[in-house]
């Protein structure tokens, strides 16, 4: 009886290893991510432990040129300098690199104000030094109201606060020889994002905020105030469709 019993259990391993012809199980791969879903930025890594020091120097270069206009903080102008808020660095290795920023006030009694600046430089500063005089840029700026500001917050801060290192087949998308590299910056409230993405793909979340970005530059570059009415609305249109697919 014992023997019988054994047999018995044995039976159906036999027949799952030796009898069956069944096919193989598809192997379930991952959903690409549609348009519907978020893709992400990707952090930003520190210099300082990069041997190669001439992306480093590159990016010194830039940010003193594009930064330029954001006012060093010193002990005396500690609660009255205006601070660095939301920033987005274009970098096209075939046109001069530029900036979109927003600056604001200080924390005081009176309500918070804030301008955009567009930072354009001159010429290309991929092969120049910090210290060459030639080194400049056109700016121009405009104030924006505080209701546009926060909403942007809700997207912009969203994205660079979620950055993530991209797995394998996110690396590969990236490698887009002669793409354009947008990085974004985010200073809230005791909280900082950092990330940046190449060639963003129309539609995609970074894409989206790419697109942001550029709506920011035009709505600095123009003087007309109605006019620049018009790009706050698109800002706060696109904007919203942003945070929704953030959810």
């Amino acid at each position: 009886m014992k023997w019988t019993g054994l047999l018995r259990s044995l039976v159906p391993i036999m027949i799952l290893s030796a009898g069956c012809h069944c096919p193989p199980l598809p192997i379930a791969k991952p959903a690409p991510i549609g348009l519907s879903e978020c893709d992400f930025l990707s952090p930003v890594g520190s210099r300082l432990t990069d041997a190669n020091i001439g992306p480093a120097r590159q990016e010194v270069v830039v940010s003193a040129t594009l930064l330029s206009r954001v006012p060093p903080p010193t002990s005396a102008n500690l609660v009255t300098a205006d601070e660095l808020f939301m920033v987005m660095i274009k970098r096209n290795p075939y046109a001069p690199e530029e900036a979109v920023y927003i600056l604001r006030t200080p924390a005081r009694p009176t309500p918070t104000e804030y301008k955009v600046v567009h930072a354009r430089a001159k010429e290309s500063l991929l092969f120049k030094d910090v210290n060459d005089p030639s080194v400049g840029a056109d700016f121009n700026e405009a104030p924006i109201d505080t209701a546009t500001v926060l909403a942007l917050e809700r997207a912009w801060g969203a994205m660079a606060l979620r950055a993530r290192w991209p797995d394998r087949e996110h690396s590969i998308a990236r490698m887009k020889w002669g793409g354009t590299v947008y990085t974004f910056d985010y200073r809230g409230d005791n909280v900082y994002g950092q990330g940046d993405t190449v060639s963003p793909e129309h539609g995609a979340c970074t894409g989206s905020l790419a697109e942001l970005g550029d709506l920011l530059m035009r709505f600095a570059d123009e003087p007309d105030a109605n006019v620049r009415d018009i790009f706050r609305v698109k800002l706060l249109r696109q904007n919203q469709a942003l945070v929704e697919r953030l959810k």
